[in-house]
């Protein structure tokens, strides 16, 4: 299995298996791992996402994977921005910024 760090986006080959000991391989899936997860398990709380546009109920586990290429990192969130209401002024008849 391939190393893989903590909120690097992969394109891979991934075999898993589910809560029911079934094999399940999935081919040129683009994955991604969590900052805070038990990798390489699986969890619904982590992998929501990732499970169900997969069709895999519940928790699974990974048993392989095979990195074709490494696409990146995400974003670690600092927390919450601010929003601030837009300065500009729209024009009355053409909706245009003025």
């Amino acid at each position: 299995m391939d190393e893989i760090n903590a909120g690097e986006i992969v394109y891979a080959d991934v075999t898993l298996l589910d809560e029911k000991d079934k094999k399940i391989e999935l081919r040129k899936v683009v994955f991604s791992r969590e900052w805070k997860c038990n990798f390489p398990h699986l969890e619904t709380s982590h992998y929501h996402r990732f499970l169900k546009q997969n069709s895999i109920k519940g928790n699974a586990k990974i048993i392989s994977l095979k990195i074709l290429s490494r696409t990146g990192f995400k974003h670690k969130n600092k927390g919450y921005t601010n929003a601030k209401k837009s300065d500009q002024v729209r024009d009355n008849v053409t909706g245009a910024y003025v």
